[in-house]
């Protein structure tokens, strides 16, 4: 009997390390097993994070693309429909064209490959307010649209002639207008010239034997007493070659604006009466914010038959324009020309020269 349970003790062992051994295999399976769950739902969790990137980038782009179609057909009607000279709805049109430019780049920097949701959230954030600026600018638009009034028929563009530059008729004058922030000057150089002779005599600022004056004199004068006619003062300066030149700068309130040109009292129609296309030519000086003003002046003077030319103008500093006078000297002009080396001959007479193309 003891031999007997001896032997069922022996066996008890060997099954308990046997479940035991099994047990052990269970719990490292059930280990491996949770480790391989744990990676797939992180696995499963950045796709969905990737596929909602996608959506949200895709999302992203469609409201770039609506946000242009949108500024683009506004943008259109307006240009069709607005009135030549409202600056508000320029300004409009201006603004637009900004948030084009700025939506058109933020477009260009988004990455090709869908960033973090975080960035994309930032993104979509910033998409939105520049969209509601852009309704309420549209709907702005649509207002102004709303109110202008109906297009009669008659195109708002103006013709332009292609320019075909020609010598003035033999013995007739120029007679110039100056174009500047939108309005027009008559510059009357005759006119001009004998007030600036006037003042010199009355100044007693004569010339010597040859022919010079006192340029420090002449610029003190001018510049106490203003002289000049109603459109421009006269400011005379000395220049390096001693010429003494006359600058002409613009009165306030003299210039006429585009609307003005039609009026019964208008001063550029009245220096038209003052002079005649057989006698005179019209010489166009003209700033580049004063084109549409140029051109409203030109079709009047077109139908009076007056000969003209154009040439665009830039200029700094606080003068407008130059009187037509190159014959007035500073002391010391008749030494600055002798000092300084004559041309050498070149046994060829000099060719005839050719009358200048002043019109178009």
């Amino acid at each position: 009997m003891k031999r007997k349970k001896k032997e069922v003790g022996g066996s008890l062992d060997s099954l308990l390390d046997t479940i035991t051994t099994v047990v052990g295999i269970l719990i490292i399976l059930l280990i491996v097993v949770q480790l391989g769950a744990d990676s797939a739902v992180k696995r499963i969790v950045e796709e969905k994070k990737e596929e909602n990137s996608k959506e949200l980038m895709e999302l992203a782009m469609k409201q770039f693309d609506d946000q242009e179609r949108a500024l683009l057909e506004e943008k259109k009607k307006l240009q069709m429909k607005m009135a030549s000279q409202n600056k508000e709805q320029q300004k409009l049109i201006e603004e637009i064209s900004e948030l084009e430019k700025k939506l058109a780049k933020e477009k260009k920097d988004m990455p090709p490959e869908p960033p973090k949701l975080q960035n994309l959230r930032q993104e979509k954030s910033k998409l939105e307010r520049d969209q509601s600026a852009v309704e309420v600018k549209v709907k702005k638009v649509k207002g102004l649209l709303a109110a202008a009034p109906k297009p009669s028929g008659q195109t708002l563009s103006k013709e332009v002639s292609l320019p075909d530059p020609k010598p003035a008729i033999s013995g007739s004058k120029p007679f110039r207008f100056l174009f500047r922030e939108g309005q027009v000057f008559p510059i009357d150089d005759n006119r001009l010239i004998g007030i600036m002779q006037k003042e010199l005599k009355k100044a007693g600022l004569t010339a010597n034997k040859a022919k010079e004056h006192d340029g420090k004199k002449v610029v003190a004068h001018f510049k106490n007493t203003q002289a000049g006619d109603e459109f421009f003062t006269l400011l005379p300066r000395v220049d390096a070659n001693k010429r003494i030149i006359f600058d002409l700068k613009r009165k306030k309130g003299a210039g006429e604006s585009a609307d003005d040109l039609t009026k019964p009292n208008s001063k550029y129609i009245a220096a038209l009466k003052s002079i005649s296309p057989q006698s005179h030519y019209l010489q166009f000086e003209v700033y580049t914010d004063s084109f549409a003003t140029y051109l409203g002046a030109r079709e009047i003077s077109g139908n009076q038959n007056f000969p003209a030319g154009w040439k665009p103008v830039y200029r700094g500093g606080d003068t407008d324009g130059t009187l037509s006078y190159w014959n007035m000297y500073d002391y010391g002009r008749a030494e600055l020309i002798a000092s300084r080396p004559k041309p050498k001959p070149t046994g060829k007479p000099a060719p005839p020269k050719k009358p200048a193309n002043v019109l178009d």
